[in-house]
């Protein structure tokens, strides 16, 4: 029987990395010095494979999205540093497993195999939202095969669902998992910022954070909307999917660091179940 090890919240800024910030992860040390941390206890727990969920895979509005490629790959081209590439093995069996268990629970995904990725034209890559945490991780720990996926837009309820899915599928398998959900939060903390700014921003931060380091499931899931939409965050429903992995647990969860230099709220918390 499968376990889940344990959870975490890692942001995927690619200034994080030395050789694309150049200096200006200096910045966001904290974050860097959590961003290890994780990969530490990440190593510790020696899983069998890792479960991703990033925002900035194939995007579907109606379907979580499941990497269905044998190997999973890609760089830091993007962002100058094509020469940082990170290559695992996908663990297709425990992605079909998720894919069926998810479609007889009424909860729509697609698994992105050849077939698919040719239909829509994708070249199926790992994205950023995965490599950067994955980044970390790799300096301590490569001993694991990867499920990358990529939430969709459904419903609160849906996504809670579907993390009570990758629980049941992790343990009816024989795999010792850990979840790392890739989300930054808010990008709209300054008038420098990416997205702008937009005072709820920092009022959605604050309220995340603090709800997340309590293991208030129940209050993360009564955020109001507007103030996600208007705070212009990314990793939400990357949280929402978690969470629901530990249905019926007690949560654990320790927050690491939080920084917001460029514009961009950066949360790190580890969670585990009671």
């Amino acid at each position: 029987m499968g376990k889940v090890l344990g959870a975490y919240l890692m942001p995927h800024p690619p200034i994080i990395i030395p050789e694309i910030g150049r200096g200006e992860e200096s910045k966001i040390i904290n974050t860097v010095k959590a961003m290890d941390k994780i990969a530490c206890d990440i190593a510790e727990k020696r899983p069998d494979t890792i479960i991703i969920i990033s925002p900035h895979g194939t995007l579907f509005r109606d379907a979580i999205s499941i990497m269905g490629s044998p190997v999973l790959k890609g760089d830091f081209g993007q962002f100058r540093a094509k020469n940082i590439i990170i290559e695992k093995e996908n663990d297709i069996e425990l992605a079909g497993e998720i894919d069926g268990e998810a479609w007889s629970k009424g909860i729509p995904a697609v698994l992105m195999d050849k077939d698919r990725l040719d239909e829509y034209g994708l070249e199926g890559n790992l994205d950023h939202g995965a490599l950067v945490p994955l980044y970390f991780v790799e300096k301590e720990y490569k001993q694991y095969k990867l499920v990358h996926l990529t939430y969709g837009l459904l419903s609160q309820s849906e996504l809670y669902n579907f993390g009570k899915v990758l629980y049941s599928c992790i343990e009816k398998s024989d795999r010792n998992t850990v979840l790392i959900a890739s989300g930054d939060l808010s990008h709209k903390l300054t008038k420098d910022a990416p997205a702008g700014y937009h005072p709820s921003g920092k009022i959605f931060d604050g309220i995340l954070m603090d709800l997340l380091g309590k293991g208030d499931v129940e209050g993360i899931f009564s955020i109001d909307t507007s103030l996600a939409n208007s705070a212009g965050e990314c990793g939400l429903r990357s949280v929402e999917i978690l969470l629901g992995a530990f249905d019926g647990f007690e949560i654990n969860a320790e927050v690491l660091s939080y920084e917001g230099p460029f514009g961009v709220g950066y949360g790190t918390v580890k969670i585990d179940a009671g």
